[in-house]
């Protein structure tokens, strides 16, 4: 079974390189979310609906394999508020807003991006050990759409 990846690993699939792991489905689908995300931002409303679509899709083949990969939580786990499809996607959204305005922002915006960015991926780790170390447990569904 695939190892839950560190950010590192996740950050780099963001930016189209999950060929450093070409077969963890977690990082295809990080990839991935960072396309439609990308092509969120630069294609006309007329084709939000499907890459609606796309998005959420991913986020529950992420989840889906969460729930396989994980290892069994303990019995006093505490609940995540968000499932890792979730988190994945919003880095992957992040990702994406940091790099555009590293190339068009402002350095105060830019270091703001960047901030968030590696607030939300220090997170993600931590979640990560959490639920190697099985005392976090996570949520089996989402609701929100964007």
């Amino acid at each position: 079974m695939d190892r839950i990846p560190g950010k590192d690993l996740l950050l780099a699939a963001c930016r189209g390189m999950p060929m450093l792991d070409p077969t963890h489905p977690m990082l295809d689908a990080a990839a991935e979310l960072a396309k439609v995300h990308e092509t969120r931002d630069i294609t006309a409303a007329c084709d939000g609906g499907k890459l609606a679509l796309r998005r959420i899709e991913l986020i529950r083949e992420i989840d889906e394999w969460i729930a396989k990969a994980a290892p069994p939580p303990l019995p006093a786990a505490t609940l995540h508020t968000e499932t890792l499809g979730q988190i994945v996607d919003r880095l992957a959204q992040l990702t994406n807003q940091t790099f555009i305005a590293l190339a068009h922002a402002p350095d105060d915006l830019y270091q703001d991006s960047w901030a968030r960015l590696c607030d939300l991926a220090s997170g993600y780790q931590d979640l990560v050990d959490e639920l190697h170390n099985g005392t976090r447990r996570l949520p089996s569904t989402f609701l929100h759409l964007w």
